[in-house]
This record gives structure tokens, C-alpha cells and sequence, in this order.
């Protein structure tokens, strides 16, 4: 079963209320596969994609020395996308929302704030992008919601670099906020050299 069959499986026996959300579309190859599995396993959820359509924004800081990532790449436009989705007949399987943003600018982006997150794919690649991207989702979670990054392992897998980074300092902030129930992560699933998966859940 591939990593978004897993996350579907586990959104619907959960029952895990809200959507899917992706950061990162590319080419839309992870919305392809995400469309197909909550299809196969009835899912009846909305989907989300939010993206520059212009590529990686310029690297800086912690992202600056990268060996992987350079500034304008996975450039693909709205139109590209849309026609990828067409080509693989998932475009009429769910409801899709497109946001053109830089992830620098997601809180100018208004969307209910009813609508929670089942599901979430995270493909930013760089630290600063995934960080903007946590902060700006993590009001949308619900106990149970699945995480995926795309690029865990990249920066060769360190612990103070790219998503990895991000996700331990967002969870630093969660729980050493006194306004905010505390936070915990649960590995859920591994795909590829790259990719890790977690189960969120918030305590008390």
C-alpha cells in the first residue's frame, strides 16, 4: 500500500475529520496519488494545493548552502498542473482548491477556519518554507491528522536542517507555549529514502 493509501486508510478507520492539504504540488505526481486514495477508500474530503507555481523561493539561512535545492526549481504552473490532473483522470474525483503563494505569505490566504486537516503532505523541501508551512496549518489539526514530509531525509538526514529542523522547533513552540495544549508525534509510516509520516495528536 503507498504512503497516501496509508494515510487515507488511517484518515477514514480513525474517522479523522477535515481534508487533505499539500505543500509542494510540483507536477501534482503526490495529488495524482492522494485523489486515487481517497477514492479507493471513500474518503469524502476536499483537497487543498497550495504552491508558488514558480519554483523554491530563494534559499537563505539554513537553506543557503544546500547541495539538493537551488532557487526556482520544481517550477510548474497552475495550467501545468491542472493538465497533469486531467492526463491522469483524477481531476473530477474530489473538490480541488489551487492557492498560488509563496509560503512567506500563507497568512494573506483566507479559507474558513471550520475547514480542519486530515490529512497533511508537506513537500517544501527547506527549512524556512516547511516552518511557515507548520505554523500556518498546525490551528487546522486534529488529534489523529497524519503528517507527511516529503523531504525528512534530506540534508542528509540531520536533525538541524530542512524538515526535520522545522518540525522540532514548531513542536518546541507548541509545547513551551502556556496557551497551547501540548503536542506529541507518533511515527506512522517511512516511504522512500526520503519521506517520513507521523500521527499528530495534542494532549490534555
Amino acid at each position: 500500500m503507498d504512503v497516501h493509501s496509508l494515510a487515507a486508510f488511517w484518515a477514514r478507520e480513525s474517522k479523522v475529520p477535515g481534508h487533505y492539504f499539500e505543500f509542494g504540488v510540483g507536477a501534482g505526481r503526490s495529488a495524482v496519488s492522494a485523489l486515487r486514495a481517497a477514492a479507493k477508500h471513500n474518503l469524502n474530503i476536499e483537497f487543498h494545493l497550495f504552491d508558488s507555481f514558480e519554483g523554491l523561493p530563494p534559499l537563505e539561512g539554513l537553506d543557503a548552502d544546500s547541495r539538493q535545492f537551488q532557487q526556482g526549481q520544481f517550477s510548474f504552473g497552475v495550467d501545468q498542473v491542472k493538465e497533469f490532473l486531467r492526463q491522469h483522470d483524477v481531476h473530477a474525483l474530489a473538490p480541488i482548491h489551487f492557492y498560488k503563494t509563496w509560503f512567506s505569505a500563507l497568512d494573506t490566504i483566507e479559507i474558513d477556519p471550520a475547514i480542519r486537516a486530515a490529512i497533511v503532505h508537506i513537500d517544501c523541501d527547506l527549512y524556512s518554507s516547511a516552518l511557515q508551512v507548520l505554523n500556518f496549518i498546525g490551528p487546522r489539526l486534529e488529534s489523529g491528522t497524519i503528517l507527511l514530509f516529503d523531504d525528512f531525509n534530506a540534508f542528509n538526514a540531520s536533525n538541524d536542517r530542512g524538515e526535520r529542523r522545522a518540525l522540532s522547533d514548531w513542536i518546541d513552540q507548541i509545547n513551551n507555549d502556556p496557551a497551547s495544549p501540548m503536542a506529541e508525534l507518533t511515527p506512522y509510516v517511512s516511504y522512500g529514502w526520503h519521506g517520513q509520516g507521523f500521527i499528530f495528536n495534542r494532549m490534555g
